[in-house]
Formats: C-alpha cells, sequence, structure tokens
C-alpha cells in the first residue's frame, strides 16, 4: 500500500471529498495526484493532513507498513484500542491491552510492550515518578534506527517529548 492509496482509504472512510480533506493545506488537484501517485508529498504535509483529520500518526505509519491480513486487522485493532485509551485518559485499559498483548503471539511482542509503556508514559502526571528505562528504550530505538523511516518517523512524533 502506497501513502497516496492509505489517504484515499482514511478519505473515503471520513465520507470527505478531496478538497475537505486537504482543505488549506495543499491544493485539490495535487492532493488528487497524491492519491493516485503521481505526485509525492512532503512530510510536513503529510503530517498536517493527518493533524486535520485527526489522524493518528502511529496508526497511518504502522498501517502503511504492515502486511499480512489477520495479523494486520489484529494489529489495527490493538493500536486503535490503545490509542482511543490514551485519548480518554484510560490508563486501565491500556494496561489491559497490554496484559493481552503480552499473553498473545504477536511477532515483535516487545517492540509493541514498550510502545504500550510510552503510552502509559505520555499519560503520567508531574508528580507521577517517570520510568527512565522505558523512555531510554523509546529514545535508543529512536536514535538507534540508522536510516529515516517510517518507524522512526512515528516514534519521533509520538514521543518526541522524552
Amino acid at each position: 500500500m502506497t501513502i497516496g492509496e492509505l489517504l484515499k482509504e482514511y478519505r473515503q472512510k471520513k465520507g470527505l471529498t478531496q478538497k475537505q480533506f486537504a482543505d488549506g493545506i495543499v491544493s485539490t488537484s495535487y492532493y488528487s495526484k497524491v492519491e493516485k501517485n503521481e505526485h509525492r508529498i512532503t512530510v510536513e504535509d503529510l503530517v498536517k493532513i493527518l493533524e486535520h483529520n485527526d489522524i493518528a500518526m502511529w496508526t497511518f505509519f504502522r498501517r502503511l507498513s504492515l502486511k499480512g491480513d489477520f495479523q494486520h486487522e489484529y494489529i489495527i485493532k490493538l493500536e486503535n484500542d490503545v490509542l482511543d485509551a490514551y485519548y480518554h485518559s484510560n490508563k486501565n485499559r491500556i494496561e489491559e491491552i497490554r496484559q493481552e498483548v503480552e499473553k498473545s503471539t504477536v511477532p515483535n511482542k516487545d517492540e509493541y510492550l514498550l510502545l504500550i509503556d510510552g503510552w502509559l508514559e505520555n499519560l503520567k502526571t508531574e508528580d507521577e515518578e517517570p520510568n527512565l528505562e522505558v523512555r531510554k528504550a523509546l529514545k535508543d530505538k529512536i536514535f538507534n534506527i540508522p536510516d529515516i523511516t517510517k518507524e522512526k518517523l512515528n516514534l519521533f512524533c509520538n514521543f518526541m517529548e522524552f
């Protein structure tokens, strides 16, 4: 799947026109060509479009990189559940999801657990003790990825406050 194809999928699910989806960010004609994979989009414009349409970067880039139908659907649901709980400041739900992942056989389980721990860290208040191991692991993961990738950009955007 390409960036253009995924943007189109999100746009259609929201029932928006191309003009509404890219409103004020890029021209409709340019955006149309992005969806058709005739033009590339800058990271800056992509992030603005995602934010404008309330699409989490983490989910977008993960969907872009996943392959395999069942696994793909399970991981998408998992990520959506975590983000929903995060945006509702529901630490208990995120911890339940973490326990579910711990018991699962999903590949890259440690990576998903680290990301979930990162979301839990983001929900901590100033008076709560930070988990320095989790924060260090996230920083290491971001800065030790050799080239800029969708994964690195996604991690950086979601956890840059650490």
